[in-house]
């Protein structure tokens, strides 16, 4: 090809041509410049798809990683709601003896934690190439830092290791008894010192931290799941995460629609066929107030969010609790003819 170009250039001269020659000249530099710039383009996008691929690859592994952090929080988010809620029962002040002889959970409340232990490897190794992660997987990362940012959860965290090794020192002269089994002295004790009291309420505001932190890292995680699965991520369709699935369609959100009481309010929830969504409406039994109709999020197929509250409901959807209420606040479902 060189040799043609090359024998044209000749002949022009050898015609004395001079113009065509220059015309000719200037043609062949704009072909290799447009070669030029076809063969930048090959390359960068052949650069572009070595480094999607890379990245897909190393996005594989979060994925993996995100579900056993999904696992992770849902079992500790249920360790510390389990623990709220017993410490919610301790200020009802209706417990009895029986109550905390035959409820381990009770007696252990501040004696007991759990780390919750989350994977971050192969995140840190996708942060440390950033840069080099295609447009398409930006805003994924931004949600990902946001998930992976546990600052918040490990002050409170702190905090409660901290107030279980004072409450630790403090139970001293209980620790030969309860090594032996023999508590009967010790739930005494729970039942009647104020200043287990007065460390209980301290160690609540803690755990009013924690749990509703890890229940908000599990739905954020289900959303990056969930989004991954959209840009092409595989399903890996695990069953322990069956129950924090649910299709947004009526034939599953219908489960949802109804009245729910206790003595002091009345949730209705009603479904939106055009929006595709469910909306509640609160109200007062006393006053028969009705509040502004609000949207309801769903978390999962027990879980609905309104209002800046999770509502926890049971399967068959008979009943809901308000997942962070420091008050008992357990709702039926009214059903026709009650």
């Amino acid at each position: 090809m060189i040799k043609i170009f090359r024998k044209i250039r000749q002949n022009l001269l050898l015609e004395n041509k001079t113009s065509k020659y220059f015309k000719y000249a200037i043609g062949e530099i704009v072909l290799v410049v447009i070669g030029i710039l076809i063969a930048f383009q090959v390359s960068k996008w052949s650069t572009n798809k070595t480094k999607e691929k890379e990245a897909y690859n190393q996005l594989l592994e979060v994925q993996n990683e995100i579900l056993n952090n999904i696992l992770e929080f849902e079992y500790k988010g249920n360790y510390y709601y389990n623990k709220l809620r017993d410490v919610r029962s301790v200020f009802s002040d209706t417990l009895t003896f029986k109550d905390y002889k035959n409820k381990i959970s009770l007696q252990r409340i501040m004696s007991s934690y759990s780390a919750v232990e989350t994977q971050n490897e192969a995140f840190n190794k996708l942060i440390q190439n950033a840069d080099d992660v295609p447009e398409i997987y930006r805003p994924l990362i931004l949600e990902m830092k946001k998930l992976y940012n546990l600052s918040a959860f490990e002050t409170s965290y702190t905090g409660l290791l901290d107030l279980s090794t004072r409450n630790f020192e403090l139970i001293q002269d209980f620790a030969e008894s309860l090594y032996r089994d023999k508590t009967d002295d010790y739930i005494c004790f729970l039942l009647t010192d104020k200043d287990h009291k007065n460390r209980l309420a301290r160690y609540s505001f803690t755990l009013d931290d924690i749990a509703p932190e890890l229940v908000q890292k599990k739905y954020k995680a289900l959303k990056i799941y969930r989004q991954m699965v959209a840009l092409g991520f595989p399903d890996k369709n695990m069953k322990e995460l069956d129950h924090m699935f649910i299709t947004m369609n009526p034939e599953n959100l219908k489960y949802f629609v109804g009245n729910y009481t206790n003595k002091n309010y009345t949730l209705s929830l009603q479904y939106n066929i055009e929006k595709n969504m469910l909306f509640g409406n609160w109200s007062s039994n006393r006053s028969g107030e009705k509040l502004e109709a609000m949207n309801v999020t769903v978390r999962d197929s027990i879980t609905l969010h309104i209002g800046g509250e999770y509502l926890e409901f049971n399967n068959d959807k008979s009943m809901f609790n308000r997942l962070f209420s420091k008050t008992k606040s357990n709702y039926k479902r009214i059903f026709e003819g009650e």
